[in-house]
């Protein structure tokens, strides 16, 4: 865990192409007040506590695993919730850094991190951005931008997210735990449902079961060890969860309209063949 920065260190916010970053816990004195906006965005993510941040009409409380979005120009106020703490996480970035026309184009954003993984990997970038701006070892300007990138990317996937939370966590967890048997009842229980709701949910909003999707994840990932690695098929076949080589071998035909051995045969026939034309 990064250490806990003292805001005033941080007096005046960043001028154009700077990009600061750090790690508050704060009372409810703290506040700070820019009727004016300011030149560049932020971005926080809170750990724990309550904060608030208000611009125009909005009035908006952040609390564990929100991210908060700020745009520039906007004119602003943000702090601690009375009675509260507030620890969170933030980075500064000016406009000309990086493209921002794929977040929502709004002066406020507060995101809830429903999905336990997102919420980690955003902590975790968080953790990297500050890190590396503090430590100041050669090339840390550019590992800032590529975790503060990671970030926002993050973020504009989580806005345009339609899928039931949830589901999103399942997917990730079949993923994650591909080539591992699978357990529905499992997968309910990690995501709060009973597993004939599971299935229903999922289904609704993927458009397969899980089953089906799973198997699609393998067959996928399948292809692409063949293709591109020197593993055999059998080989393959149980990197991606298969412990019966002609069951996986059925299922692969049925997808890729070959068998697993001269689906390898034609990619590599492919690839020498390009690789002549060059």
């Amino acid at each position: 865990m990064a250490d806990i920065d003292s805001p005033s260190h941080y007096v005046a916010y960043p001028k154009a192409n700077v990009l600061i970053a750090g790690h508050f816990l704060v009372e409810d004195t703290y506040q700070t007040k820019r009727p004016e906006g300011m030149s560049d965005w932020l971005i926080t993510f809170t750990l724990d506590g309550e904060g608030y941040f208000k611009t125009g009409d909005e009035d908006i409380t952040c609390s564990q695993g929100d991210v908060t979005l700020l745009k520039s120009m906007a004119p602003h106020q943000y702090g601690t919730r009375k009675g509260k703490t507030w620890q969170f996480v933030w980075a500064h970035f000016s406009p000309e850094l990086f493209e921002t026309n794929y977040l929502a184009d709004k002066d406020l954003v507060n995101l809830p991190i429903e999905n336990e993984y997102t919420r980690d990997r955003i902590h975790q970038s968080f953790e990297k951005l500050i890190q590396d701006y503090r430590e100041r070892k050669k090339y840390w300007y550019e590992l800032c931008e590529i975790s503060l990138k990671e970030i926002l990317l993050l973020v504009a996937q989580r806005q345009e997210q339609t899928l039931d939370p949830r589901i999103d966590e399942v997917l990730h967890l079949l993923s994650k735990q591909m080539k591992e048997s699978i357990s529905i009842k499992e997968l309910a229980k990690d995501v709060g449902l009973s597993p004939s709701r599971l299935s229903h949910v999922f289904k609704e909003n993927v458009g397969n079961s899980i089953l089906d999707t799973l198997k699609q994840m393998r067959l996928n990932q399948a292809a692409l060890l063949l293709e591109h690695t020197d593993r055999s098929a059998s080989e393959v076949a149980f990197e991606v969860g298969y412990q019966n080589y002609n069951h996986f071998a059925i299922q692969f035909r049925s997808r890729y309209g070959v068998a697993p051995r001269h689906y390898k045969k034609l990619k590599l026939q492919n690839h020498v063949v390009e690789s002549h034309g060059e």
